[in-house]
């Protein structure tokens, strides 16, 4: 077998490269089309426009786990008390059925972790902008115009002491007060 000469191994590698680079751009336009179309489902999902998908996205929602998203808000009252109740779990299901949530879907399964596991602070500051701008997009959509209310019902799901207290504690009503501003919403 005769030893390649210099210029063909070079030609070859440089052949090599070419289509690696080749391969890596036709890659990244793949994940950029797929990244394009899990926008539009999310924001069709969430009614929304894609700039605000683009966030959600961002924050690892996609098109299966976008219906969860409005949810968070009761998952944030519901971990106020640094524990969510079994009340509050059922309630927080329950709101989720209505917003197309079905058991053993991946959204069901997000869910679920964000009620098992305590979602940091940064996640719902996050979420709460996306939301914030869902609402301003969306003024009189059923986001607006119930969060609060499903919050509160949430939070109260609780219970008090034996009936005797308030449901709501103290730490659930500062998340709710901050949720009114956030939102620019009130109680219904």
């Amino acid at each position: 077998m005769a030893k390649k000469n210099r210029s063909e191994e070079e030609e070859e590698y440089f052949q090599r490269e070419d289509i690696e680079k080749k391969a890596k751009i036709r890659r990244e336009r793949q994940l950029k089309a797929l990244r394009q179309e899990e926008r539009k489902n999310i924001a069709r999902a969430l009614n929304t426009t894609e700039d605000v998908a683009e966030e959600a996205l961002e924050l690892g929602f996609d098109a299966e786990t976008a219906r969860v998203l409005p949810l968070v808000p009761l998952i944030q009252v519901a971990w106020a008390d640094g524990k969510v109740t079994g009340r509050q779990f059922d309630k927080v299901k329950v709101k989720a059925q209505k917003f197309g949530v079905e058991k053993d879907t991946p959204a069901y399964e997000f869910l679920e972790l964000l009620l098992l596991e305590e979602p940091t602070g940064i996640f719902f500051d996050r979420v709460n902008k996306v939301i914030r701008n869902i609402v301003d997009d969306d003024p009189g959509g059923d986001i607006h115009t119930n969060v609060l209310s499903w919050s509160k019902a949430v939070a109260e799901a609780s219970g008090g002491f034996f009936g005797l207290t308030n449901p709501i504690s103290k730490n659930e009503g500062a998340v709710l007060d901050e949720f009114a501003e956030i939102f620019g919403v009130t109680d219904n």
